[in-house]
């Protein structure tokens, strides 16, 4: 593994480590400055207490893998909203790339764990027609207001090609299970299963 595969799972531990005691802090804690702080502190504490040999940080890698690039996306955006205030995404961007990402999952994982006669995952190996169909999403909600997802949607077809992590499958810079669990998750919560939105006056969507 080079250093620049290194990056992207250590920001993944970074953030998911982040977002679980955002989410503690934010129970305890209501002014953000000192949320933010006893995050900061408590973030260090899990990278340097090892325990049985590996950090808190670590053993959650070991348990979930490496997070896909779209989950650091919505990780980021999760601890900017719980500890400084701020969306990275519009809600109605957010909600569209849920819908997306449970579309995917289905589509996925199925057909992955052998429901099915193709192999859906192996497709990632070779993935021009999925990067065909990512760049053309994104200009289509590029040119409908929609930039912020835009973006979103090419970042991993650009992980992917600068070889951001030990994988060779486009599928695993776009989902992975925990990402699937928690847009689901968060669909089933808020009942939010409609149509996709193409404008941010469309609807108003509740943002989590």
């Amino acid at each position: 593994m080079n250093m620049m595969q290194q990056v992207l799972p250590v920001l993944g531990q970074v953030l998911l480590m982040s977002v679980l005691l955002a989410m503690l802090a934010g129970k305890y804690v209501q002014d953000i400055r000192k949320r933010w702080l006893m995050v900061a502190i408590l973030l260090v504490m899990g990278f340097s207490i090892p325990l049985n040999g590996l950090s808190t940080a670590q053993w959650l890698r070991t348990l979930l893998g490496d997070l896909s690039v779209i989950t650091l996306v919505i990780f980021a955006n999760i601890v900017a909203q719980r500890l400084f205030g701020l969306d990275l995404l519009h809600p109605v961007a957010r909600s569209n790339l849920l819908r997306g990402i449970v579309l995917a999952g289905v589509l996925l994982y199925p057909l992955a764990l052998g429901l099915g006669s193709i192999d859906s995952y192996a497709t990632g190996f070779a993935p021009l027609w999925m990067v065909l169909l990512l760049c053309a999403t994104s200009v289509m909600v590029w040119f409908r207001g929609q930039r912020d997802l835009a973006i979103v949607l090419l970042l991993p077809v650009a992980a992917f090609n600068l070889r951001l992590l030990e994988s060779a499958n486009l599928w695993d810079y776009l989902l992975d299970p925990v990402l699937f669990f928690y847009a689901l998750v968060q669909l089933v919560a808020s009942k939010n299963f409609g149509h996709f939105k193409l404008d941010y006056s469309d609807a108003k969507v509740k943002n989590r």
